[in-house]
């Protein structure tokens, strides 16, 4: 049997195989021999020959190198080592960490099902392999309506740079930069988030962003801020502290499937060691099954009455630490608030019912949440009696309306529990902090510094994720914009977005150009993606930079093929800095794409701009400094040195004037190259700082960063800054509210009687690999609801069912469940939008396709709690299953 592949013909066959399983055989995590097949030997002729050929040794001709996903699994905490074997420049197995055997203090760094599926998802049928120009596209009558419908034809790249140009400097002349819509991330450092055509753009007046809001954060941020002084992602415990605690309570963090690397283990570690795993959440996730003592169904979105319950309860039977509330933080109780603050608005009394008449009792909190008043009852009691108790909220928790109030109550509830700042005590939303002991890091891909400076971003502007909302005190009137990502669909169809109350008012928005590239799938991924779609369609031009045809490039006019990161690759990389990889490129990029840095440069020519202000450093200066800058900081010293050793030789191998050598660091560059990552040698009786302890052992002389210096349990500052936003409003202490009439536990209708939230799932890392054929076989998008919801609507397990909000309707199969609360549906997230035209109906299964565009607090998306209807589905479309589905790729182009 004939077994050499060539990578023309593999890359050929991988093009044709659309809608197949595509290229599984081909994501193997063993270098070894094949298993023997079991098969008889009196099959056809050909299964003979697959099972002789599979019972006959591989030889390997190719190399194995190392590489990475270099995707968002989740807040880029959890990365993972690939080793990619390639033969004839074809990608063809790959394996994972298998260096040492596992200890706690240095677990492997083994990939999850999405990292052993990237060969299927480089060498995706999805692929953009040619500039691509719609048909019905042209300068002069842009048939916009047909954005989404309308064949493609293959253009040359000069044709396309072309088009690009002329538009962006018809747009900018005509009405200013202000006139272009920008669907690519502000540049940072890094290489999966670093966009030169943004810095472009950014050089011919500014870029219009939508980054003010916490997509993935929640309202922890802007509360972080304020109420404990920093961001609390950065006060999370290490692992090796983590295990100090005797009981570990979460409100969601569905981990085994979220970030799927370490972070589950190492609570799994904890438990095996005695330590309880209780989880509070809508369903029994899969770190639930996997991991915890005990599962705590409960509405999402209502989390935040459960707490204030509990809080109760402590009051009531005097179980909480009223010395360290006394000590470290300011409102709790009447004794201890704020100066010139109304003493009646303190915590403790808005709990007990003081002055509203409304204890938040268990039994108050029981029908809100779901949970029975006994249980919280003995929830209460079982976390009072515990000494040493690790709380962590998923971000998820407080994607809700009015969400920073859930943040409050969260962090009320654990200072109420006090300890913190000692062994065991912990408090937070990120999940496991790696880099709180030594670390590893690799240089920035791009200094910030060396990039163009946005017009539109001035101080006091929004900080996409940090700090997102703007402080109109700093602005004092100076001419800026971004939008808030929940609201940009449907802002961008109005012409304006903001509030009335900012002092300036609404800003007036006026579009006729977008910019959809930057490596996000934009109109998947935001909420009211039907708004998203007629948005998209009102413009005169729209183009995008992709190695993939999702369905956000489905929708533009122009399309550049982009190379993956496995095609630009050699680059020192790190996200999670307990570990550095060396990136090597896996293959050559595919068909004629091109890097953004390559595009950025071209477009610069043709709109007189200087290449080197959007592209300030070559790929070859990228990949040094990546090196040279990488470090090392010592987990007992907390001193930072290089991390890699440079020989004049190896600075020459660069290609780079002048490229300085480097003598001091802990591993040549060479055997840094050829070994593949680095990992900080943690130990497993290292130091490292508690949370916090500064604080603690000295409040006086290391005061929080909060405008008393204390945690702040009555946050004025908090509410006054999410109040001048207008979103939504919020009370200095925790409470309970409807954050939105509209949206949430509390406003349902007989027309949306459900509450939708959307986890995560194994098959994407938020909207990435839902082009892989054996990922969608392995997790298809299903609606899962409960036995309850679905028997009361004739719905069994694989119905097809209608699923309905006021912003939409998705068809998808039900999975009926016993283990998911009862007045709550879920989607998962990411799935590509496949809308069909006749009935726009979503046959992909996007939740964003039904989630409702509202801003809340400091810019906090309100994924969970939007009301939805699910029923039977008896029309005229059929859906087959997700493995069954072709992958969507340009209509019309000639292969």
């Amino acid at each position: 049997m004939e077994t050499s592949l060539t990578r023309r013909s593999f890359v050929a066959w991988g093009a044709a195989a659309a809608g197949a399983a595509t290229l599984v055989g081909f994501t193997g995590c063993s270098s070894g021999e094949p298993e023997k097949s079991d098969a008889g030997s009196d099959g056809d002729s050909a299964q003979s020959e697959v099972v002789a050929a599979a019972e006959t040794p591989l030889v390997e001709a190719g190399e194995w190198l190392s590489n990475t996903c270099m995707y968002n699994c989740s807040c880029g905490v959890s990365r993972c080592i690939l080793k990619v074997y390639v033969e004839d420049g074809v990608p063809l197995k790959i394996r994972t960490d298998e260096e040492d055997e596992d200890s706690y203090a240095l677990p492997q760094r083994r990939a999850c099902v999405r990292g052993r599926a990237q060969i299927s998802n480089h060498l995706s049928p999805a692929r953009i392999k040619y500039p691509l120009k719609r048909k019905n596209w042209s300068p002069d009558n842009p048939r916009g309506e047909l954005r989404g419908k309308d064949e493609w034809e293959r253009i040359s790249w000069d044709e396309a740079l072309d088009y690009v140009a002329a538009e962006i400097k018809k747009v900018v002349d005509q009405y200013g930069p202000k006139g272009i819509f920008c669907g690519g991330a502000t540049p940072s450092t890094t290489l999966r988030t670093y966009d030169q055509t943004v810095c472009l753009l950014d050089a011919l007046g500014g870029t219009v962003h939508a980054e003010a809001g916490t997509i993935s954060y929640g309202a922890f941020p802007v509360v972080d801020t304020h109420m404990i002084g920093g961001f609390g992602m950065a006060n999370a415990p290490h692992p090796l502290q983590l295990r100090t605690s005797e009981l570990h309570v979460l409100f969601g963090c569905n981990w085994t499937s979220n970030l799927s690397g370490n972070t589950g283990w190492w609570l799994n570690q904890c438990r095996e060691n005695g330590a309880k795993v209780i989880i509070i959440d809508p369903w029994l996730s899969q770190t639930a099954q996997v991991v915890a003592d005990e599962w705590i169904p409960v509405l999402p979105g209502t989390d935040t009455a459960l707490m204030l319950a509990i809080c109760y309860q402590w009051i009531q039977d005097g179980t909480y630490d009223q010395d360290f509330l006394d000590t470290y933080t300011i409102g709790f109780d009447a004794d201890h608030m704020p100066e010139g603050a109304n003493p009646q608005d303190n915590f403790k009394d808005y709990v007990l019912g003081t002055y509203d008449n409304e204890p938040k009792t268990p039994e108050w909190a029981e029908p809100k949440c779901g949970v029975p008043a006994q249980r919280i009852i003995d929830l209460a009691t079982e976390v009072a009696a515990t000494d040493k108790v690790n709380f962590f909220a998923s971000m998820t928790s407080a994607k809700i309306p009015a969400g920073e109030q859930l943040c409050q109550a969260f962090y009320t509830m654990a200072l109420m529990h006090g300890g913190l700042g000692t062994p065991g005590h912990y408090m937070g939303w990120s999940g496991i902090r790696s880099y709180m002991g030594g670390t590893v890091g690799a240089g920035s891909f791009s200094s910030i510094d060396l990039n163009p400076v946005n017009p539109l971003a001035p101080a006091g502007s929004p900080v996409y994720m940090f700090y997102p909302i703007p402080v109109f005190s700093k602005l004092d009137g100076a001419d800026w914009e971004n939008m808030e990502p929940s609201e940009t669909w449907q802002s961008i169809l109005d012409g304006e977005y903001g509030r009335d109350c900012w002092p300036e008012g609404k800003h007036k928005i006026d579009f006729h150009a977008m910019y959809l590239g930057g490596g996000r799938n934009y109109l998947n991924q935001q909420p009211n993606a039907n708004a998203g779609i007629k948005a998209i369609r009102k413009m005169d031009f729209v183009w995008a930079d992709n190695p993939y045809f999702d369905p956000t490039r489905q929708y533009c006019d122009i399309l550049l093929p982009v190379a993956g990161f496995w095609e630009k690759g050699n680059v020192a990389y790190s996200e999670d800095q307990t570990v550095t990889i060396w990136a090597d490129r896996i293959m050559e990029p595919l068909y004629e794409s091109k890097t953004e840095g390559w595009i950025a440069e071209e477009l610069a020519k043709r709109l007189d701009l200087d290449p080197k202000v959007v592209n300030p450093l070559t790929d070859a200066e990228r990949s040094y400094v990546t090196i040279k800058n990488a470090t090392i900081m010592d987990g007992e010293t907390f001193q930072t040195s290089p991390l890699i050793t440079i020989s004049q030789e190896e600075a020459k191998s660069f290609g780079i004037d002048g490229a300085e050598t480097q003598d001091e660091g802990r591993i040549s560059f060479t055997e840094f190259k050829e070994k593949g990552y680095i990992k900080y040698p943690q130990k497993d009786d290292a130091f490292v700082p508690e949370p916090y302890m500064a604080f603690i052992n000295d409040p006086e002389g290391s005061p929080l960063a909060t405008a008393s210096g204390k945690f702040e349990i009555y946050c004025q500052t908090l509410a006054y800054m999410v109040n001048s936003v207008g979103y939504s409003q919020i009370a200095p202490i925790a409470k309970w509210q409807i954050g939105d009439p509209e949206q949430g536990h509390g406003t349902q209708t007989e027309e949306y009687p459900l509450l939708l939230w959307t986890p995560h799932t194994l098959r994407r890392a938020h909207s990435v690999n839902d082009n892989v054929t054996s990922l969608r076989e392995a997790y298809p998008q299903e609606c899962f609801m409960s036995v309850v919801d679905a028997e009361a609507r004739g719905i069994k397990n694989g119905d097809v069912v209608l699923m309905s909000s006021p912003h939409g309707q998705v068809l998808r199969p039900a999975k009926v469940m016993p283990t998911l609360v009862p007045g709550a549906v879920a989607l998962q997230d990411g799935a590509w939008i496949n809308i069909d035209e006749e009935t726009g109906i979503d046959l992909g299964g996007c939740p964003n396709i039904l989630q409702a565009p509202k801003a809340s607090g400091g810019g906090s998306q309100s994924w969970n709690g939007t009301l939805v209807q699910v029923e039977k589905y008896t029309g005229k479309l059929k859906l087959g299953p997700d493995k069954n589905t072709p992958i969507v790729v340009p209509v019309g182009v000639e292969e």
